[in-house]
């Protein structure tokens, strides 16, 4: 049994798959994931409101599995309709299946308490409405957001932002502007990044968080998993 320590399954959405291959690498023995994928038209408030509407529905198909825990792997699509839309989409994978839910956008949350956050700059993968949409979500969530940038993603093969490279991530982090932040965020869960945070610890000089690396970190931890795996991160050493 590869989950004899917690078994979680995973809703993120298509194409891709960056968030089970990460997974599967950086998770601790003992943890196992299953996958479910949801159509997506593209990372605007339309499309993440189109994507979310199908939450229920695919949340539902894992009913009466032996699961500790559901993920919905997307961070604007847990943030796009505002404050505490995060606790509702958890609280409609937990009725819809039966199982425990959590989403990329509480794990942010829970990763910048952590760590004592106050100020924040956000680079994202995601148009000039969704960052607005986040800029709020952190807001009023308690968190100042000194700047957040959207990259131009025009350089990625196809414009697929999974498939943005290492190297393409790490140049336009290191090209924030960090100001008065005490934390550097990178959004989406669409990009590869757990393999990056050290480098970009080591030469921003601040903690920083990404989507992958907190969503592992906060599903581990409810499912009461406290491994410790300080070359992910400062959030991994806590």
């Amino acid at each position: 049994m590869y989950g004899w320590r917690a078994r979680i399954g995973l809703i993120s959405p298509m194409p891709g798959e960056n968030v089970e291959h990460a997974f599967h690498i950086y998770a601790p023995d003992g943890v196992s994931f299953s996958s479910m994928k949801m159509p997506f038209p593209g990372p605007t408030p339309e499309g993440l409101k189109i994507l979310t509407g199908q939450l229920e529905d695919t949340a539902s198909k894992y009913k009466g599995q032996d699961l500790d825990l559901i993920v919905f792997c997307c961070t604007s699509g847990s943030f796009i309709q505002g404050v505490g839309w995060d606790k509702e989409c958890m609280e409609r994978i937990k009725q819809a299946s039966g199982t425990p839910g959590l989403t990329t956008s509480t794990a942010v949350l829970e990763s910048l308490n952590a760590l004592g956050a106050r100020s924040l700059a956000v680079l994202t993968p995601y148009p000039d409405a969704t960052n607005e949409a986040e800029r709020k979500f952190l807001e009023d969530n308690g968190f100042e957001v000194r700047t957040i940038l959207g990259m131009d993603m025009s350089g990625v093969e196809k414009g697929r932002i999974y498939n943005a490279e290492k190297p393409f991530l790490y140049r336009n982090s290191v090209k924030m502007d960090l100001k008065g932040a005490d934390v550097f965020f990178l959004s989406c869960m669409a990009l590869d990044t757990l393999g990056l945070v050290g480098d970009l610890e080591t030469d921003l000089g601040i903690p920083v968080v990404t989507s992958h690396q907190a969503t592992l970190w906060s599903a581990l931890r409810h499912c009461g998993i406290k491994t410790r795996q300080p070359h992910l991160g400062k959030l991994f050493a806590i």
